[in-house]
């Protein structure tokens, strides 16, 4: 990753410290879901590698039309000795001169939880876009081919390259940043999703992230009212949080058990927000999944139906006839512990805030094999 210099950081000043995880992590599950009540769809594999084409903005392509603009110019790509034999397409060509191209059978969606960024007074100075942070950021992957569904945490502390705009909406610069604020470059709608996820591909070598969606904190309560109250088991001792989380304790939680869950941080330890995401993660979208499965089994209207009490507090992209063709799949995959990938990497101490570096070489071996396939 070519090393940039680190830009000043422009971070949400709300005294929440909102981390909405159990919205990110709900979202797909819902969306995906919610098809069950429309009736299930049969796709050929044609129509399969073709739903999930770039549904780009007309702002975010400009935004890019201007980057590109701005860029260094790519050498020429070699012509084959027989003109009339073409080098085969390639979407990304590794540092050792290896050529890959994107897999047809992946499908990934960008889930995100934003933090509050609705009220004006907890707008910090100077900042010219109230989008909000992408608290929670976690990379839906649907293998079609292999019935295989994974997901992998990125910690919204991870430095990566991204996009800033300027007052206006047009491209300022490439920066180095805490991937978290890559959304609040934008609208806090569309193109905000859009900029995140420019973001992500970005970290992950180029991988296509075409599908989003995005909820917000106001959803919480309604996520959690909807599903009858999480019944989470404590893999561990949380009584620092509530009396009543003890280790191997199995509770339906209250409202405001469940955001004591998904608040709270260990300010004293640098890669606390890490560690919070991570757990958080595992424990609640295990309870969510279970149970939301468990609910259209007895009812498939009953996803539409918290769809569409969601649907107020929710961004995305995703069209009804993929959310369809995504439930067929959904179906045919389970969640364990391994589902949840961890991406392995190093905390540190910025200027301001935490900053999580990746392992490179995971992360290069967890593209290649998860999104690419090697050109012969």
């Amino acid at each position: 990753m070519a090393e940039l210099q680190t830009k000043k950081k422009k971070r949400r000043a709300s005294p929440q410290k909102i981390v909405a995880i159990v919205l990110a992590s709900l979202a797909v599950l819902l969306v995906l879901a919610a098809a069950a009540a429309w009736g299930f769809l049969r796709y050929t594999n044609k129509l399969r590698t073709g739903m999930f084409n770039d549904r780009s903005s007309t702002a975010m392509q400009q935004i890019r039309e201007q980057r590109e603009a701005a860029a260094t110019p790519a050498p020429e790509a070699e012509t084959p000795d027989d003109p009339n034999q073409p080098l085969p397409r390639a979407d990304w060509i590794d540092t050792d001169g290896t050529a890959y191209r994107f897999r047809d059978d992946v499908q990934t969606i960008l889930v995100m939880g934003i933090d509050n960024m609705t009220d004006p007074s907890l707008w910090a100075p100077g900042i010219v876009s109230n989008g909000g942070n992408a608290d929670v950021l976690a990379l839906v992957v649907l293998e079609s081919d292999a019935n295989r569904l994974s997901i992998l945490y990125i910690p919204r502390d991870t430095m990566t390259e991204m996009l800033q705009l300027d007052a206006d909406g047009n491209y300022l610069d490439t920066v180095f940043n805490n991937i978290s604020a890559s959304h609040s470059y934008g609208d806090g709608g569309e193109l905000s999703c859009e900029l995140t996820a420019d973001a992500v591909s970005n970290l992950l070598y180029g991988a296509p992230i075409n599908r989003y969606v995005a909820m917000d904190f106001e959803s919480m309560s309604a996520i959690n009212q909807a599903l009858g109250g999480l019944e989470v088991t404590f893999p561990d001792d949380y009584t620092k949080l509530n009396y009543a989380f003890q280790k191997g304790a199995t509770l339906r939680l209250t409202d405001e058990q469940l955001n004591k869950l998904i608040r709270f941080r260990d300010h004293s330890e640098v890669d606390g927000a890490y560690q919070r995401g991570l757990r958080d993660l595992k424990l609640v979208l295990n309870a969510m999944f279970r149970q939301l499965k468990s609910l259209v089994k007895q009812d498939p209207g009953a996803a539409l139906s918290i769809y569409r009490q969601l649907e107020p507090y929710m961004t995305t992209n995703l069209s009804m006839d993929e959310i369809s063709y995504l439930a067929q799949q959904v179906t045919k995959v389970s969640f364990d512990e391994n589902t949840v990938i961890h991406m392995p990497g190093v905390v540190t101490a910025g200027e301001k805030y935490a900053e999580f570096y990746p392992d490179e070489a995971w992360l290069h071996d967890f593209v290649i094999e998860n999104f690419y396939e090697k050109i012969n």
